[in-house]
């Protein structure tokens, strides 16, 4: 989950209300930010991942005086200034084709306001956005523009600007060579003939999204006046940012004022400060929660989490708050109503039907072999379902192949279900050289394969030692313990193909049917990977053994 750091007296400062610290803390904790580490008045919170508005310290001071029966969102717009508009060139549509913005007015900012809006913007880089992939943001001191602003893409050689922290003008290439962020992100323009411009009417650069910002338009805490852009690839997504990082700056004591955006064909406000509108019927609160509340108290508990909220008929319609990305179904609106209960003040009750569990017989198996490996002096890892399609293919040298794959991945790091488990597990020890040798890890856990044409789910374990000196005997052997231990029979048959080492490698034949593979990785895949020592590994299937 992510992790953000903030300011005690910051955050009293914005909740408004005479509060003590430990009711804080204690509030904190029921709107499911925990605190990690307290250190003066800096604080650590450890953010549950589906309340992005909880990023900074202006929305958890927002969730804090709800929760305390303060006021929550009041939108106040700007009048009187002059409209703002941003054109966006047809050319956007082959790179980055969204574009939303918003101008913020009178806010008020001081070094921490600064920090704060720089961790949002960057949480939301990391987990909405999807490492800048889906949506990229960029905040401007508004009185350094001069408006109308074009959005285009333009020739990489024909881009000329001052990069943020910079000195001296860079061209397009020059930013993603020379630039940390512009190395960090230039895999997402790779292969793009044109790169993102956002510039305004006098010509001055804004930002090259999604790499980086102009040092002419940046952002101090003389800024009174901010103008605030989020492009990329979906349109929720940006408008979600944009929402959030808003409706934050207006805890700052800031006025909106909403710019025009000009596609090619159509033309749009934003942002779009629009209520999300949810039924909810008393009986669902019942089944999910198990608590029978009246409509008073069921009215109470929903604004006391912020949301608008009436009794229409049988059932409640809830406006909740245009930041809340979380509200995505009633089930939301009852946990919201269990929050502001507090856990802690529910009773717990026991079953009205006692039963006795016992683990199935699969699980057994399970159990006996992870006992088993732990026994011979291999530590357990446990790593994601989801990988790289890289990672599995070309590292391993196994080659293209049937994977289940995602159609909208979060990033190109979790875009496949890994069908074998040791790939995953050579990736790992790749990410720990610099640990002490020797290493012995295994992983016991699910892979999904494709079996004439349909995704089928199989148990597998796989284990690795890494060593200055390790051969194929060293390996052997555990696989041969392991089996035997298990009282099964088991024998070995020479192994050709990737990624072992022609010569060193055999089939796992248990109780006559081949199951697994085990031998010494082949130097290339160690290369690949980057291991500097001998790897021994095997993958078995375990499915055929759990039945039983």
């Amino acid at each position: 989950m992510p992790t953000i750091n903030i300011d005690m007296r910051d955050l009293k400062r914005l909740i408004g209300l005479n509060l003590e610290n430990d009711i804080i803390y204690e509030t904190l904790s029921a709107l499911k930010c925990e605190p990690e580490q307290i250190v003066g008045d800096k604080i650590t919170l450890e953010v549950t991942s589906d309340r992005p508005d909880f990023f900074s310290s202006e929305g958890i001071a927002r969730g804090v005086r709800l929760y305390h029966g303060g006021s929550g969102l009041k939108v106040k717009y700007y009048q009187g200034a002059r409209p703002v508009s941003i054109r966006v060139d047809p050319s956007t549509a082959e790179v980055r084709p969204y574009i939303v913005s918003a101008v913020v007015r009178d806010v008020s900012l001081d070094e921490e306001a600064l920090i704060q809006m720089m961790q949002l913007q960057e949480k939301l880089h990391s987990t909405y956005c999807s490492n800048r992939r889906k949506g990229s943001i960029g905040i401007y001191d508004m009185d350094k523009v001069s408006p109308p602003l074009t959005y285009a893409a333009v020739p990489p050689d024909d881009i000329r600007f001052v990069p943020l922290g910079f000195n001296e003008v860079m061209s397009g290439f020059e930013i993603l060579k020379r630039t940390p962020k512009g190395s960090e992100y230039a895999w997402i323009l790779e292969g793009k003939r044109k790169y993102p411009l956002l510039s305004d009417s006098k010509g001055r650069v804004l930002s090259m999204p999604p790499i980086i910002n102009s040092e002419d338009t940046k952002v101090t805490e003389d800024t009174k006046n901010l103008i605030i852009d989020v492009t990329g690839t979906e349109e929720r997504t940006i408008n979600l940012c944009l929402n959030i990082l808003a409706t934050s700056l207006m805890e700052r004591g800031g006025a909106l004022q909403q710019v025009e955006i000009a596609y090619e064909g159509r033309e749009i406000l934003t942002p779009k400060l629009d209520f999300i509108r949810t039924c909810l019927s008393p009986l669902t609160i019942k089944k999910v929660s198990g608590l029978d509340l009246g409509t008073e108290e069921i009215l109470s508990l929903l604004r006391k989490m912020g949301h608008d909220v009436e009794k229409e008929d049988e059932k409640f319609v809830v406006l909740s708050p245009p930041y809340r990305a979380d509200i995505l179904h009633e089930v939301d609106l009852v946990e919201d109503i269990v929050i502001a209960i507090g856990l802690n003040n529910i009773q717990p009750e026991v079953p009205r039907v006692a039963t006795i569990g016992r683990p199935l017989p699969g699980s057994r198996i399970r159990k006996r072999v992870r006992d088993l490996m732990i026994g011979m002096g291999f530590q357990e890892v446990i790593t994601y379902l989801l990988s790289n399609k890289s990672v599995l293919e070309d590292k391993t040298l196994m080659g293209k192949r049937d994977l289940v794959e995602l159609i909208n991945p979060v990033s190109s790091e979790f875009a496949a279900l890994r069908d074998c488990i040791l790939p995953k597990l050579l990736q790992f020890l790749g990410q720990n050289i610099h640990h002490a040798y020797p290493q012995r890890i295994f992983e016991c856990g699910d892979v999904v394969f494709v079996e004439k044409g349909l995704p089928k789910v199989s148990t597998h374990l796989a284990a690795v030692i890494a060593d200055h000196k390790v051969s194929y005997e060293d390996i052997q052997a555990v696989a041969a313990s392991l089996f035997l231990n298990l009282s099964k029979t088991i024998k070995f048959e020479p192994h050709h193909g990737q990624p072992f080492l022609e010569g060193r490698a055999a089939k796992i034949i248990v109780d006559g049917a081949e199951i697994g593979v085990v031998g010494e990785i082949s130097p290339q895949v160690l290369v690949n990977f980057g291991l500097e020592f001998p790897v021994g590994a095997l993958e078995c299937d375990l499915t055929p053994l759990l039945g039983h």
